[in-house]
């Protein structure tokens, strides 16, 4: 009984060997998922009668032929067993009483027929999920993954996701491109405890899947019942303007907020900037003393929240955004932390101090590939600053060392 996956491919008889680059396109590729094929040859019509099939495959791109067997009844479909998986290429040479259609294939022939032959399924990591700090009335979660796999489309991803412990899988997007990366705005009736899966297939039809561990959403709640003092500071700017005597006075809250951190009174210096903050609730500088005041006494929500804040108001506020990413580490986010920081060194690519945090945030992310080229960003970009070179150069010869040590301190 014949079998395997059905491959059509049409010939003639005065077929001849062609010579060029071995190179298939995409539109002349056919994937099938395991090495029994079926080669469903159709030869042109002739007065004279088949005499013979002859069937020849190449796995390198036509360096070297080898001759696979003779069809006993000259009938389609052939079958072809692979000796391996891989890229592999098909010739025939067909044979009448007026002779055969060709000699046959020699170095360099290009292939009738390509066949990708894969047998992999996607190696699939599905990263935690982790929730956007930008609060407000609505949950968006940060989904990140990857997915490696040599016969990928162009659009593998399916998203679906669950309510947990017992609730049936919902589509939460599908025929996603594999960037790694989609945010997801929570449906307002969700909440509770989620998990989300992934499932990528690749051309010939595999499919692996992976779900995240579960995410509990937070409780939303309108805007105006908001808790969060930062919330409240995140209000419009009253109507009245400012007079300059608002701004003076709110200038001075700040001085008095950032001397308080200074001697590390952060539980005072948090009420002057909050006050300066009931005057000019839109003051960057202000909210980021007040992110970084929150986070030396632990309240990394209430921090990242402030920082997002002065964000929104200054988004290239260097402080806040070297603020955000190391309050994000503390509430392990580390996706988030990254890309904070990448948006530094987006618009001043020679800053080795970011680099380095980069390379630390890759080890807590478990990544060593990532941490080693950050690490190497901050050794190279700038010889002069002698202090972060030393640091980077140190990391770069304990990296096996320093990912055992950090991973040991990761909560389970």
């Amino acid at each position: 009984m014949r079998h395997g996956c059905l491959i059509a491919l049409g010939l003639c008889l005065c077929a001849t060997c062609a010579h060029a680059d071995a190179t298939p396109a995409d539109n002349e590729l056919a994937t099938v998922p395991n090495r029994d094929i079926a080669l469903d040859y159709a030869v042109a019509e002739s007065p004279l009668p088949l005499l013979g099939v002859e069937l020849w495959y190449t796995f390198d791109r036509g360096d070297t032929w080898r001759l696979y067997g003779r069809d006993a009844d000259l009938k389609p479909p052939m079958t072809f067993h692979a000796p391996q998986g891989g890229l592999c290429g098909f010739y025939f040479v067909l044979t009448n009483a007026a002779g055969p259609s060709g000699p046959p294939p020699a170095l360099h022939t290009t292939p009738q027929l390509w066949v990708l032959i894969d047998e992999d399924a996607p190696i699939v990591q599905l990263h935690r999920p982790t929730i956007a700090p930008e609060g407000g009335a609505h949950t968006t979660l940060w989904l990140r993954w990857t997915v490696l796999d040599d016969g990928l489309g162009e659009r593998p991803i399916e998203l679906s996701y669950r309510a947990l412990p017992d609730g049936a899988w919902q589509e939460l997007a599908r025929e996603l491109p594999n960037t790694g990366a989609y945010d997801w705005q929570v449906p307002d009736a969700l909440a509770g405890e989620v998990a989300v899966r992934l499932t990528a297939t690749d051309r010939a039809g595999h499919r692996t899947e992976a779900m995240s561990p579960g995410v509990v959403l937070p409780a939303r709640k309108p805007l105006a019942e908001a808790k969060n003092p930062a919330d409240e500071l995140a209000s419009a700017r009253s109507t009245r303007a400012l007079t300059a005597e608002d701004m003076k006075r709110a200038r001075d809250l700040l001085r008095m907020g950032r001397r308080h951190a200074l001697h590390g009174a952060h539980d005072l210096a948090v009420g002057r900037y909050r006050d300066a903050l009931q005057i000019d609730p839109e003051m960057p500088e202000a909210l980021v003393g007040l992110g970084a005041s929150l986070y030396a006494l632990g309240e990394y929500d209430a921090s990242a929240h402030a920082y997002e804040l002065a964000l929104r108001y200054t988004p290239d506020e260097r402080q806040a955004l070297e603020g955000i990413a190391r309050t994000l580490v503390a509430l392990q986010k580390y996706d988030a932390a990254e890309a904070r920081l990448m948006t530094i060194v987006e618009h001043e690519p020679q800053d080795v101090e970011t680099w380095l945090h980069l390379g630390d945030v890759a080890i807590y992310k478990g990544n060593e590939v990532s941490a080693r080229d950050y690490y190497m960003k901050a050794a190279t970009k700038s010889p002069d600053a002698v202090s972060v070179v030393a640091r980077a150069r140190a990391r770069l010869d304990d990296l096996p060392s320093l990912h055992r040590r950090w991973e040991a301190t990761e909560t389970p």
